[in-house]
């Protein structure tokens, strides 16, 4: 059983219209490819968790990282004593956010990995595979409520560390964003046109990670820029992320949480990130922009 926990237009959206998830891999309009006609939906926390019949076994949290401290209350309501918060915004920031809210014991760590955006209030789209969804406990084991997100039914899956499989995927979303967000183009013109800016950018997330202690390669993937790249070349070209379609947009987006949290993570560990540097200051003055008129 799934609940969400929704606010406005979106509530209204869902409880008139349901929930639409479209694959437009080969254009508009898609494929339908699930539909919930009557969602069970609640913007009261506690009103959700007793429809739900009790405390939930996991919660996803799939806001923006600038949303989650304002989720706090509406968290700790959900949270029952086994209940798992599983993270899966974009860039190195949430985790800890949400340890703030519920306390690090109830966080694991998520890395979700699907191009989708929202075409209207209860209309989703996706592009490309599936997805997935990689989870596991702050201490990098894996428990049941790892496995309850199979059991639902989600490509979820637990690596060896989700650190590291947090900061793999960071090495490819932050760079794709932040240089798409630069030069305004998609994945397309990125791997190959800016392959070598790209492919610089790879580099300097990996050896921020490695300072940290985490090491991307594995045994599969022996060279983690190649693998970056490969995962590159795999995409869609005409992929963006939503850092990137909300910085085009003139909207305020996650520029600080993701490209700039990696920035001042490459500072703290005395690792130079001069190409990732140069993007957050050509893209600065625009999120000031937007968060000024927001």
């Amino acid at each position: 059983q799934v609940g969400f926990l929704v606010h406005d237009r979106t509530l209204a959206a869902l409880r008139s219209g349901g929930l639409t998830l479209r694959d437009c891999s080969e254009g508009e309009p898609g494929t339908v490819t699930a539909r919930i006609e009557t969602p069970l939906a609640s913007e009261d926390p506690q009103a959700l968790t007793e429809t739900l019949g009790g405390d939930p076994d996991l919660v996803l949290v799939t806001t923006k990282v600038d949303a989650l401290p304002h989720l706090a209350s509406a968290l700790r309501v959900l949270t029952g004593p086994d209940t798992g918060v599983v993270s899966t915004q974009n860039g190195i920031s949430a985790p800890e956010l949400l340890a703030d809210a519920v306390g690090k014991e109830h966080v694991l760590p998520g890395v979700a990995r699907v191009y989708s955006a929202i075409t209207s209030p209860g209309e989703v789209r996706t592009i490309g595979n599936a997805g997935s969804l990689a989870l596991g406990e702050w201490d990098g084991s894996a428990t049941a409520r790892c496995a309850a997100a199979e059991a639902a039914g989600i490509r979820a899956w637990t690596p060896d560390s989700i650190w590291a499989e947090l900061w793999r995927k960071v090495s490819f979303v932050v760079v794709q964003g932040s240089l798409g967000a630069a030069t305004n183009t998609p994945i397309g013109v990125l791997r190959s046109d800016l392959r070598d800016s790209f492919t610089r950018a790879v580099s300097e997330v990996v050896a921020v990670a490695a300072a940290l202690g985490h090491d991307l390669a594995t045994h599969d993937a022996p060279d983690p820029v190649a693998a970056a790249l490969r995962m590159a070349d795999a995409q869609p070209a005409g992929a963006t992320t939503s850092m990137q379609r909300d910085i085009a947009s003139g909207l305020p987006s996650e520029l600080d949480a993701q490209l700039g949290a990696l920035c001042r993570a490459g500072d703290e560990v005395g690792v130079p990130t001069p190409l990732l540097d140069l993007a957050l200051s050509v893209l600065a003055p625009r999120e000031a922009a937007a968060r000024a008129g927001a």
